[in-house]
């Protein structure tokens, strides 16, 4: 079954790249696309990686959205996720 979430994150990198080169890093499906990705390399069990992803969702979530958005809270509930995986409960 690994093989399939390596196949699922080299899909996902590419729909990320394209959505950044047609939509832009700032918009809300090229957000969506990234927390996609994240989520995939944490099925991996690629923590790290997919905490640091989900923290620039995060951020820029709340920059472009608001904290009070939607895609906003699912960010941060994920995040909160990919670190309690690695053992940070303080972040």
């Amino acid at each position: 079954a690994q093989g399939d979430f390596a196949s699922a994150a080299e899909m996902l990198r590419q729909v990320l790249d394209l959505s950044r080169e047609v939509l832009g890093e700032r918009h809300v499906d090229t957000l969506r696309a990234k927390g996609n990705l994240a989520l995939a390399l944490h099925a991996q069990g690629d923590f790290a990686s997919a905490a640091e992803m989900l923290r620039q969702v995060l951020d820029l979530s709340r920059e472009v959205l608001g904290e009070r958005h939607v895609d906003t809270l699912r960010a941060k509930g994920n995040l909160a996720l990919a670190l309690h995986a690695q053992g940070d409960f303080a972040s």
